[in-house]
């Protein structure tokens, strides 16, 4: 006999049980592909969650289970959303369900809408009649409300008590006359902050502007999926331009997703767009709380909502005919995911534009130099903006040799001409920026006696000396903190001694220095609370500080006017990382925060403080000159076969015993030499390893770590997924995780 059959994939599973389980469709119950599902799962019949893959009639060969429940249908997957599960399961290596939940949130799954008491009026009710014979001392407030109510249908009831001054027993007294009536309705929550009438006027755009918005508009018009790249310098107006963008694609019914790397810049962002769209905009990040990143995801769902804000993750939000991604920042590191689900934003927002024949939009100052590649080469359309806005100039920079001002004083951060410069702008009123990308207030302790060096118990990294309202030592993989001890722990000798620099030295160093300066230090350390970014951005916009210190959080597109002057204090850090990629990260890092100054009438000034003057990084960044920083570092990648000119994947094996994650890489290294020799010998791949991780131990992990060079094809893929079967088969306990693509090692 025919039934209806659900066929369900798992939204927590392993890989090795990452497949289609049949379940009875229950008759009451609609049930769709990419419905959520609640199921009964094993021989105890635990609950869990799962994706309707397909339904179909057909006699099941055997007796199966009932499906338990099914959840609304706004919280369901798309059809391009379950496309998009797909693409990423063959090419991440992920489950099916690693890639929905990215997509649902649990609080989706889990958690009902928030409810409120709303008070209506009771039908055929007059105000003035109602209450013509009551001789209550709060009358007034009571007839006031019920007036409110026969103008507007209904209200909150904590805005009634908040409006007319009425507590919980006189709302209820007004029920029991049976004067109104109390109803629970779904209230969303929202995240969105005020706005003033005036940011809600967009200026007209220059003819640079318009120039590079009409070529963007035409390329749209095509309505072919498409991308392009809208390069520009610092200041230069591409936020504009963007927006403009924005404007043409909503005025034609279609929907946008406005990304940006960091929570930190979420706020100027978000004032833009509520400015400009109202209450159309939903925001997407990391530091929603539960209820409102559900509320969110629902209300995109509905329709409600047709532009998202957001981080990287916001680039799953469930927009119905999407038209437009918008990037900016596009080459921040911060787009790419190093959690379980190891994606890039850029790779999902190009297959989403693919699948709904939407555009996608790429911004920066300082372009990723595979995407810079990928406009050179046609892929992308290159839009330039070489001048920036209005009457605001690029910043003079200084490059400031450090080396005799050290070798007098090594304890000193500040040089003496950067403290001249921040002197003047304390004496103008001005704001300075001072970028040092490392946190803490010593990087290291170490024992004078014997050499130790305090490191952490859980990673294989020394700890950092942090200066709160005691001194403590902390590690800034696991987070393991402990108080600085008196004397060492493996001698007992009482010279413990600190080395190297942090951003608290730094600040302490202003406060000896400028002790009447105003200074507001950004960094992990005290953006922690919720809105904690959003309170420091803000205190500095509204002038509360006269210096800004931080990490690069502060480099990237924040807008201060008043900014004139910005110091990187100890750039050197940047430049000599284990990285293919680094000069390319601090070429645009020093780019970026020198934009930072003279964005309005007042003439800007940076200065790099360095022990290497002659590095070319600084005087191309100093320049703005990517173009020439792009032909060096491309012609390296092409001689290195580096990306783009190749892939790369690393394969980590991981596990709380040594030795076991010594086997498993032999046992690995083995299953891929068995596998190019036989079934995959059409297969070329560079494999480097296996190595140590450069953090070996982390959280009492440790790592091991296979580097592999190919070409991404569908037939490597195979490989890659084969090998992960194969490695899941043999028995070894140390886990292993692949990550794919861009932003590796």
């Amino acid at each position: 006999m025919e039934q209806t059959i659900a066929r369900v994939r798992l939204l927590s599973t392993a890989k090795a049980t990452d497949r289609e389980y049949d379940y009875l469709c229950p008759v009451s119950v609609a049930v769709s592909r990419g419905s959520v599902v609640c199921i009964p799962f094993g021989k105890g019949d635990r609950t869990r969650y799962g994706i309707v893959t397909d339904v179909v009639r057909e006699a099941p060969a055997m007796a199966l289970k009932e499906i338990c429940s099914v959840l609304p249908q706004e919280v369901g997957l798309s059809e391009e959303l379950f496309a998009l599960c797909d693409h990423l399961r063959s090419h991440l290596f992920c489950t099916f369900g690693d890639a929905a939940r990215a997509i649902l949130p649990s609080p989706v799954y889990r958690k009902e809408a928030k409810k409120e008491a709303f008070l209506t009026l009771t039908a055929d009710v007059v105000p003035e009649e109602a209450l013509a014979s009551f001789r209550g001392k709060n009358k007034e407030k009571y007839l006031s409300l019920l007036r409110h109510l026969s103008l507007t249908g209904s209200v909150r009831e904590r805005t009634c008590k908040e409006l007319f001054g009425l507590d919980s027993g006189g709302i209820a007294l007004l029920v029991k006359k049976g004067l109104v009536a109390v109803e629970m309705e779904e209230c969303l929550r929202e995240a969105l902050p005020e706005v003033s009438e005036k940011a809600a006027t967009p200026s007209p755009l220059s003819p640079a502007q318009e120039k590079a918005y009409l070529s963007l508009k035409a390329q749209f018009d095509e309505s072919l999926p498409s991308a392009a790249l809208l390069y520009g310098v610092t200041g230069s107006g591409k936020t504009r331009v963007m927006l403009a963008l924005c404007d043409y694609v909503l005025s034609l019914g279609k929907t946008v997703l406005y990304l940006v790397p960091e929570i930190a810049l979420t706020r100027q962002s978000a004032h833009l767009l509520t400015a400009r769209y109202g209450d159309r905009v939903a925001v997407l990040h990391s530091a929603l709380s539960e209820g409102e990143r559900r509320d969110a995801y629902v209300a995109i769902r509905r329709g409600e909502k047709k532009v998202v804000l957001g981080t990287r993750s916001a680039v799953f939000a469930p927009l119905d005919d999407l038209g437009l991604i918008v990037i900016d920042e596009e080459q921040d590191q911060s787009y790419k995911s190093d959690t379980m689900l190891k994606y890039h934003a850029r790779d999902v927002a190009r297959f989403r534009c693919a699948k709904s024949r939407a555009m996608l939009l790429l911004a920066s100052a300082t372009p990723d130099v595979e995407s810079y590649q990928k406009a050179k080469e046609g892929k992308y359309r290159l839009v330039t903006l070489t001048d920036r806005y209005g009457t605001a100039e690029l910043p003079r920079v200084q490059i400031v040799d450090l080396r005799r001002e050290l070798r007098e004083d090594p304890s000193r951060l500040l040089g003496s001409r950067l403290r001249e410069e921040l002197a003047h702008n304390l004496e103008a009123g001005e704001q300075s920026i001072l970028l040092m990308n490392r946190r803490g207030y010593r990087r290291f302790v170490s024992c004078l006696d014997c050499g130790t060096v305090l490191r952490c118990p859980n990673c294989s990294v020394s700890l950092t000396l942090h200066n709160g309202k005691s001194k403590y030592l902390s590690c800034h993989y696991c987070g393991h903190a402990t108080p600085l001890p008196e004397s060492c722990p493996e001698c007992g000798g009482a010279h413990l001694s600190p080395h190297g620099y942090g951003i608290q030295q730094l600040q302490e160093e202003l406060k000896e220095v400028f002790p009447k300066a105003r200074v507001i230090r950004m960094d992990s350390d005290t953006t922690t609370a919720k809105n904690g970014c959003d309170e420091l951005i803000s205190a500095f916009q509204e002038g509360q500080a006269d210096i800004l210190i931080g990490t690069q959080m502060v480099a990237k597109g924040h807008n201060f006017p008043n900014v004139t002057l910005v110091g990187v204090v100890s750039a050197d850090s940047a430049l000599y990382l284990s990285d293919y990629r680094a000069a390319e990260h601090a070429f645009s890092l020093f780019t970026q925060v020198i934009g930072r100054a003279g964005r309005a009438e007042k003439k800007g000034r940076a200065l790099i403080q360095t022990l290497n003057p002659r590095h070319n990084v600084f005087s191309m960044a100093a320049s703005q000159d990517y173009e020439a920083f792009f032909e060096g570092e491309i012609a390296l990648r092409r001689a290195f076969q580096f990306p783009p000119f190749c892939q790369m994947a690393v394969f980590t094996l991981a596990g709380e015993n040594e030795g076991d994650v010594s086997r498993a890489a032999v046992t690995f290294s083995h299953l891929m030499e068995t596998a190019l020799k036989s079934d995959f010998s059409d297969v070329k791949l560079i494999i480097y390893g296996p190595f140590e991780a450069t953090v070996y131990r982390v959280k009492n992990i440790y790592r091991k770590r296979f580097i592999i060079k190919f070409k991404n094809n569908a037939r490597t893929r195979t490989l890659f997924d084969t090998l992960l079967t194969r490695y899941g088969e043999s028995g070894c306990t140390a886990g292993i995780g692949a990550d794919i693509g861009p932003g590796l090692i």
